[in-house]
């Protein structure tokens, strides 16, 4: 059964078609064994969805929710509590503590030239390294900007 003949189902047994498509679909499913299942299938879904289906209640009445809600804007409104006072050394917080993060920063941004500087030089990367396996071949780049070496294998 394909898509369009089960949706025509579903359709009929919800009372969506017009009567004379309703016959017709009633007609097949008489007819149809493989219909009738899907048409029995589809009434035993809706009737599980309807009876199962639990029923919610509020707490409380609609009027006493909005009530509540119209007395809180009609009342007047209170003074906002005041913020506690700041303690003694408060201005030393205030100003070490954003010269300390640029201090931190500073030092952060000086380190990698510094690394530079007094790095030794790299000699190994400049030699080249035979492989004893005739299957496999390397490719070496090295990017001394960068400060990187790539080494490709490629096994064939």
């Amino acid at each position: 059964m394909n898509h369009e003949a089960a949706l025509r189902i579903q359709a009929w047994i919800d009372g969506e078609l017009p009567s004379p498509a309703a016959r017709e679909v009633a007609a097949w499913v008489e007819r149809d064994p493989d219909a009738a299942a899907l048409a029995t299938e589809l009434r035993h879904a809706r009737s599980a969805l309807r009876e199962g289906e639990p029923e919610y209640s509020a707490p409380v009445s609609r009027e006493f929710y909005w009530s509540a809600i119209e007395r809180r804007i009609a009342s007047p409104r209170t003074a906002q509590p005041q913020a506690p006072a700041a303690p003694p050394f408060a201005w030393l917080v205030r100003w070490f503590v954003p010269a300390g993060i640029l201090a931190a920063l500073a030092l952060v941004l000086a380190l990698p030239g510094l690394r530079d500087q007094f790095a030794p030089p790299v000699t190994w990367a400049s030699e080249e390294v035979e492989s004893p396996l005739d299957d496999i071949s390397s490719v070496t780049f090295r990017s001394e900007s960068e400060g990187i070496t790539v080494v490709w294998v490629n096994a064939r």
